[in-house]
């Protein structure tokens, strides 16, 4: 029960700073209303956006993979929930990236950058001493 709460909490983390950074990118480069449900209108709106703003959005699938797959294992004491949430947050950004067509270099990055925050989120870990708090 442990582990099925981690990968919960560290999806939800995930997801979390994944939105903010996207919300934060529409912040700071804002550009027209775009609806959303017309995908020739996204895909004009991703080819139009700033590169400071892809690359703010790349971060974030770096950033926030890495903080959900790190407190995943923290919670469970190591348990492969990392991967498992490495694993959704690429699912989700191939969904995205069917959805909405991105330059290649993005595409790659949003497979390669989750990968790479999961393996680092791996290495950094370390099994919380007896009686240490849980983020402490």
């Amino acid at each position: 029960m442990k582990a099925f709460f981690a990968v919960v909490v560290g999806i939800a983390v995930a997801f979390f700073l994944v939105s903010s950074t996207d919300w934060l990118c529409g912040a700071l480069f804002p550009i027209d209303t775009v609806d959303a449900a017309d995908p020739v209108a996204l895909t004009t709106y991703v080819g139009v956006i700033p590169i400071a703003a892809k690359l703010l959005i790349a971060s974030g699938w770096l950033i926030a993979p890495f903080a959900g797959a790190w407190l995943a294992l923290r919670i469970a004491d190591g348990s492969p929930g990392g991967w498992i949430v490495v694993g959704a947050f690429i699912a989700s950004n191939l969904v995205n990236q069917f959805a909405v067509p991105h330059p290649l270099w993005m595409q790659v990055a949003a497979v390669m950058l989750p990968l790479i925050a999961g393996w680092l989120a791996r290495r950094l870990h370390r099994k919380p001493f007896p009686g240490e708090p849980l983020l402490g």
